[in-house]
Parts: C-alpha cells; structure tokens; sequence
C-alpha cells in the first residue's frame, strides 16, 4: 500500500523544499501517522533527477525532528539526467 503527495512545486526547487512543505502538510495529520506507524512503517520516498555531475543532500536538524515527530523514515532515489527535459 502506498499514498503518493506531492509538494506542488516545479522539479527546479531544491529537494529539501519539497520535503519542507510535505511535512508541513503532514504535520496537520500528525495524529492520523501516529496511529499508522504502530503497525506500519512510513516512508517519505524522495526521487531526484540530477545533472551527472557532483550532487549532495543535507537535511537540517529540524527536518529530521519533524519527520521523527511524525515517525517517518527517508528513501532517497537519485537519477542522473542530462537534463532537466526528463519525464516522471
């Protein structure tokens, strides 16, 4: 089983803006996750396209509190594209 969200932002947003507002979403449904992650595991499954070359992510002492908060883990897929001309 498997929900998906998305931020509403364009793919040229840094990803760490992406995960800033799905949280914020999901902060107003903090109590429904609570009672989710006692049987299940809740995954925030990011997928970035990249350009080939260097790349990092970094995720601030508050985002991870806010996930924690929520009891979500992280799934980071990344993808090197030539472009941004790629298809989802």
């Amino acid at each position: 089983m498997s929900w998906r969200l998305g931020s509403g932002l364009d793919d040229m947003h840094p990803l760490d803006e992406h995960i800033k507002y799905l949280l914020l979403w999901l902060k107003n449904k903090a109590e429904n996750l609570r009672q989710l992650w006692v049987e299940y595991d809740l995954t925030l499954q990011c997928v970035g396209y990249f350009a080939p070359s260097g790349h990092g992510v970094h995720f601030s002492r508050e985002t991870i509190r806010q996930a924690a908060q929520l009891g979500l883990a992280f799934d980071l897929d990344f993808y090197y594209m030539d472009d941004h001309g790629h298809e989802i």
